[in-house]
């Protein structure tokens, strides 16, 4: 008589490797992303260099603040009053803020904005919300004057990303940069204080993002 034998079939280790292996990628995701960051925040401005009266960015058509930054209409105002451009355009402004409340923040007098100037030089933008909504909008307005050239201020960490997004909306122009810096953001040992760490780690995530949401466009829209 026949024997019948029973065979025990072994316990798969498909899974366990299978999370082994998402446990590897996400550790190296994790490397790459803070390797990337020491970087990113090494690139970020410490100083604001001045514009020279020699420098091109003196004859620029207009001089671009973004809002949502300390001291960022301070020095839109201070580029406008020593004319390094004929209009300054505050772009990202809320709806319920007019000129007499960006009045209220954007300095006066010797060392400001008069109000003559106030009246004819300064356009607000109502129809940003983010970065990107910053480009655009300021794109639309610069059509509307034929405007070749900006300064872009804003505050040095979010420079880079900003400069993105505005390099893509206006792909043909000249666009200088005037980096705000902030004096509650310390770059020195900025990995010791758990505000500046939040503030630059959501910055270089949100600038990771930007980069492949354009790269994906360009490469669908078939530009190089």
């Amino acid at each position: 008589m026949a024997q019948r034998y029973r065979f025990r079939r072994r316990p798969r280790r498909s899974g366990r490797w299978g999370l082994g292996v998402l446990f590897v990628l996400a550790l190296i995701g994790v490397v790459v992303w803070t390797a990337g960051l020491a970087l990113y925040v090494e690139t970020i401005p410490r100083v604001a260099a001045p514009l020279t009266v020699d420098a091109p960015a003196r004859q620029a058509d207009a001089i671009v603040v973004l809002t949502g930054g300390s001291r960022r209409l301070d020095v839109g105002a201070m580029l406008l009053r020593d004319a390094y451009a004929p209009v300054l355009f505050v772009s990202g402004v809320h709806h319920r803020v007019g000129k007499s409340g960006i009045r209220e923040l954007i300095p006066s007098g010797e060392n400001g904005v008069d109000d003559a100037r106030m009246a004819c030089c300064v356009v607000l933008g109502y129809g940003a919300t983010d970065t990107i909504g910053n480009a655009r909008e300021t794109a639309d307005w610069m059509a509307l004057g034929d405007r070749r050239s900006l300064i872009l201020v804003t505050s040095n960490y979010h420079m880079p990303r900003a400069r993105l997004e505005f390099e893509h909306a206006l792909p043909e122009h000249d666009i200088f940069e005037y980096p705000v810096i902030p004096e509650d953001v310390r770059l020195d040992a900025w990995w010791r204080y758990p505000g500046t760490f939040g503030l630059l780690a959501g910055e270089w995530s949100k600038y990771l993002f930007a980069r492949a949401r354009i790269g994906l466009y360009d490469l669908l829209a078939g530009r190089s």
